[in-house]
């Protein structure tokens, strides 16, 4: 197993760097990322500073609006606005629902307005699981619902897929603000997805103790920070290709996280966000991450895995750490898909009152040798998804069916 190594030292941002100096490192970034621009498209590292693509993928035929047929009985009908959608109806054997989400207007609170789609699987009971799905940077909720094709799994598992999507007003490339934890950016954002989930919740008759969230790269780091700050909400987190936590407070410094992972130790960096660590109930966690990504250093992976471990209470140089072994994930016809998986397990669950105990690891890490920065056995033909490597879709809803949070509000 490769030794988790802690980045010493701490990250010092000169207040007055000229900004010359501030995009030329940015530049330079992208120079290194261009030499593998098939893994990690140009836009990426400009993306999150607000900055133009350099390179602007190939323009695509919208597809058709089609008029759907009310769906099934599930339900309660969901309340608010109405926003049109581009789902081919003809993809899906469920129905999409697009609504609107807006805090509510209160004094200290920062407005957001956030697009969100509801995919309701055929047949849909009440008292089912809920899963928010949050897309990266450069990305729509159709990309990604498309991409990791999870639509397949809530037919068949019986869940409700949930799917926020970053506006170009909030930000230019649709990246979720997790490297700017405050009020006006990261924090707000995150709570209006709380909203989201509660209103899904509410409004499909959902299991309130079984909502999980899940993302990929920036949509990673807004899941954790959403599930950090809710943890009365969600029941289990699964991040992708994500940067280390709690280490960034701007989009510069957000860029040298994902480059190099923590300047500070990684629980030092968490303790920022969290607080009081002994008092958080706990966050069970899945984390997926290829070993070729130039875009976040896979140093993010191993350094999520000893934070979020310590988050659940697991002291992994005691011995919590369970299974370091590769093990074989052969998926498709003719196709040998294999990765590095490493579970750490909690040594008294019952100690953690906010999650009721699960069988199987509370934090596992998934390393996949050659994948670069894409969802993991998503469908390749969409940007940012990779048909290589083990489906990264049913490893993390396996690792989130188990888990149930108990609590206030939960059933």
């Amino acid at each position: 197993m490769e030794q988790f190594k802690h980045a010493t030292g701490r990250l010092t941002v000169k207040r007055n760097k000229s900004t010359a100096l501030f995009f030329s490192a940015v530049r330079k970034m992208a120079r290194l990322q261009r030499t593998a621009w098939q893994l990690a498209p140009h836009a990426l590292f400009n993306e999150m500073m607000g900055q133009p693509a350099g390179r602007k993928a190939a323009a695509k035929k919208a597809p058709k609006v089609v008029k759907r047929a009310k769906a099934p009985a599930t339900g309660k009908a969901p309340t608010g606005t109405d926003t049109g959608t581009d789902f081919d109806a003809a993809t899906f054997a469920g129905v999409w629902k697009s609504r609107i989400y807006r805090t509510p207007a209160m004094p200290g609170v920062w407005p957001v307005r956030l697009s969100y789609f509801v995919y309701v699987p055929p047949g849909l009971r009440k008292g089912s699981p809920v899963l928010i799905m949050l897309h990266g940077c450069e990305q729509t909720a159709r990309d990604f619902a498309v991409g990791t094709r999870l639509h397949r799994l809530a037919d068949r598992e019986g869940f409700l897929l949930v799917y926020p999507q970053q506006s170009r007003r909030g930000q230019q490339n649709r990246c979720w603000h997790w490297y700017q934890p405050d009020s006006a950016h990261g924090y707000a954002e995150a709570d209006a997805i709380a909203g989201i989930a509660a209103s899904a919740v509410k409004d499909y008759h959902g299991d309130p103790s079984r909502v999980y969230i899940a993302g990929l790269s920036a949509g990673a780091g807004m899941a954790a920070l959403a599930a950090l700050r809710h943890p009365d909400t969600f029941a289990a987190l699964g991040m992708h290709s994500g940067g280390v936590l709690g280490n960034a407070h701007n989009a510069g410094q957000g860029l040298r996280v994902m480059r190099h992972g923590a300047s500070l130790a990684p629980q030092q960096a968490l303790a920022d966000l969290v607080g009081d660590v002994e008092a958080f109930p706990g966050m069970p966690a899945i984390i997926v991450q290829g070993d070729r990504d130039v875009v976040v250093d896979k140093r993010n992976g191993q350094q999520l895995f000893e934070q979020m471990a310590w988050l659940n209470h697991i002291d992994v140089a005691a011995g919590d750490v369970i299974d370091a072994a590769p093990l074989p994930r052969p998926i498709g016809a003719g196709s040998a898909r294999h990765y590095m998986r490493i579970d750490a397990t909690e040594r008294d669950p019952a100690a953690r009152a906010g999650k009721s105990p699960a069988a199987g690891p509370c934090v596992s890490l998934c390393i996949v040798p050659g994948l670069g920065h894409a969802w993991s056995g998503g469908d390749g033909a969409i940007r940012f998804h990779a048909e290589q490597g083990p489906d990264a879709s049913a490893l993390m809803w396996q690792f989130f069916k188990t888990r149930k949070r108990q609590g206030p509000g939960a059933a």
